[in-house]
C-alpha cells in the first residue's frame, strides 16, 4: 500500500474520532471534557491556502447537511455568519498548525457566539481529508457514518456555520458549529 493511501485512511479514521456535543445549558458552561483521541498530535506549521472555492465548498457542505436533515424529516438549519466566522477561524488555525486537530477552544468559540446569540446548546463537528475530488462530500459522508457526528447533524439545533481551510499540502480542515437558540429571534 503506498503512503498516499495510508495517509487517506489515517485521516478517514480521524474523522470518526472528532465529534463534540455540548448539550449543557450555556450559562453553566462546564469545562470541556478531554477528548480521548490518540491522533491528536501537534500539526506541523504549514501555510494556509485560501482558495476562491472555499466559500462554495462551505455552502455545498451546508446544503448537504440540510439535505440529510430533510431525509430524516427534520427542519433545515439556518446559516449564521457569526457562527461561520468562529468555525472558519478554528479551521484556519488547524490548517496552519496553530491548533491541533481537536475541539480545543470550543468553549471559547461558544462564548464568543453567545455574545450575539442567546443560546441553549451547542455542538461541533470537525473533519479533515486529503486527495478527494469532492472533499466536502467525503467529510459529510464521514460524519453521517460516525454516530457522534451524525447525532450532532440531526440534533435539536436551528443555526449553523461552517468553516473550511486548506493547508499548503492540500489537506482540508472542516469545522461545523451547531447552535440551538433560546428564542426564535435571530440576528444574522
Amino acid at each position: 500500500m503506498n503512503h498516499k493511501y495510508l495517509k487517506q485512511i489515517f485521516w478517514i479514521l480521524t474523522i470518526f474520532l472528532s465529534s463534540c456535543n455540548y448539550q449543557e445549558l450555556i450559562e453553566n458552561l462546564p469545562e470541556m471534557p478531554e477528548i480521548e483521541n490518540p491522533k491528536q498530535t501537534s500539526i506541523s506549521r504549514l501555510s494556509v491556502t485560501v482558495s476562491p472555492d472555499i466559500n462554495q465548498l462551505e455552502k455545498s457542505v451546508f446544503t448537504q447537511i440540510n439535505q440529510y436533515r430533510k431525509s430524516k424529516n427534520l427542519p433545515p438549519l439556518k446559516w449564521h455568519n457569526s457562527i461561520a466566522q468562529q468555525a472558519a477561524l478554528h479551521a484556519q488555525k488547524m490548517a496552519n498548525g496553530k491548533a491541533t486537530f481537536s475541539h480545543d477552544g470550543f468553549k471559547e468559540r461558544v462564548e464568543v457566539i453567545s455574545q450575539e446569540i442567546q443560546l441553549k446548546s451547542a455542538a461541533e463537528n470537525i473533519a479533515n481529508n486529503l486527495g478527494y475530488s469532492n472533499p466536502g462530500e467525503k467529510a459529510v459522508e464521514g460524519w453521517i457514518n460516525s454516530p457522534g457526528h451524525q447525532k450532532n447533524m440531526v440534533g435539536d439545533y436551528n443555526l449553523t456555520g461552517i468553516g473550511i481551510a486548506q493547508n499548503s499540502e492540500g489537506m482540508y480542515y472542516f469545522n461545523q458549529i451547531f447552535i440551538k437558540t433560546r428564542d426564535s429571534i435571530i440576528n444574522n
